[in-house]
């Protein structure tokens, strides 16, 4: 009998039993693509991390291979930031400084990972995502309302219309005129799935936001809701989509374009499990150049699978 190391992990949190939790495999290149999916299937959480060797030629210094619970996907926030905070943790990266940088390889290309440190802890991870991509604007606002549960008049699409957005993997932004519409947005399924299959191939996630949040400080109060086997999932904290929501607001003009525009994003309230997500967002000549997302991560417990 084989067995596999895990560790557990908080993302986007400072406290325990808060964030996003993440399993992450830091020893994985023994296990076969099919292990891979039972094991996140098992752990049955909003994704798992095995860790391998970096393709041949890459320049990466880790292969991240990531896993939701029916399928493997080419990029995820918190899952970064969770996995290169255990690989730290455990010294397989060298702490150089208050801030060392990691060059990531996923599905969805090589992408840096800047480990930031105080006295030879890790305070904060922050993955660099890809230059913005913005899909057509959703003009079916009926549709996404529905889909979510909620009034037509929730929404504001003149002023913030739904899109598409992508940095590395595609959500389908969707603002609300205030905290209250975020708060009683609910899934439902069938409607949801009919609206994401009027989507690109691979779409499956819808983020509403609003600008109007609880915590001082923070500029966004917002939900993540997933298609996952033909159920509405929703997350306590999704670091892709609040690196989507980051350059659309920018995009438009919902918070001040300037060459670094800093956003706090808050999640997971609504499902007991509040999370802080730092958003920077940088821009050059009127076009955006980087977006990053950071966070804290808490160490939560280690085990092992046996296969």
């Amino acid at each position: 009998m084989r067995k596999a190391r895990y560790v557990r992990v908080d993302v986007f949190s400072k406290q325990p039993f808060c964030g996003n939790p993440l399993a992450v495999f830091p020893e994985a290149d023994g296990l076969t693509k099919r292990e891979m999916q039972l094991l996140a299937k098992e752990m049955n959480l909003s994704e798992t991390t095995f860790v391998v060797r970096p393709s041949r030629g890459s320049g990466a210094d880790f292969r991240v291979r990531i896993f939701v619970p029916d399928n493997e996907i080419p990029y995820a926030g918190h899952p970064t930031i969770g996995t290169f905070y255990v690989l730290a943790k455990e010294g397989r990266v060298k702490l150089k400084g208050p801030v060392t940088r990691v060059m990531m390889e996923a599905i969805a290309g090589v992408m840096p990972v800047d480990i930031h440190a105080s006295k030879g802890k890790v305070t904060k991870v922050v993955t660099h995502q890809n230059r913005p991509e913005f899909g057509p604007v959703v003009k079916d606002v009926r549709r996404i309302a529905d889909a979510l549960s909620l009034d037509v008049g929730d929404l504001d699409p003149e002023r913030m219309p739904v899109q598409l957005v992508s940095t590395g993997l595609p959500w389908l932004i969707v603002p609300v005129r205030t905290r209250k519409a975020v708060e009683k947005a609910a899934g439902n399924a069938s409607v949801f799935a009919e609206a994401i299959s009027r989507m690109p191939k691979g779409v499956v996630d819808m983020y509403v936001t609003c600008l109007d949040p609880l915590a001082k400080g923070s500029t966004t109060h917002s939900r993540g809701f997933s298609l996952v086997a033909k159920n509405i999932v929703e997350d306590p904290a999704t670091g892709s989509a609040s690196g989507c929501l980051g350059a659309y607001l920018v995009e438009h003009g919902l918070v001040p374009r300037k060459r670094s525009a800093r956003i706090v994003n808050e999640q997971g309230y609504e499902i007991g499990r509040p999370s802080r997500i730092d958003i920077e967002v940088v821009s050059e000549d009127g076009r955006i150049e980087q977006v990053m997302v950071g966070g804290s991560v808490v160490h939560m417990m280690d085990g092992h699978a046996y296969l």
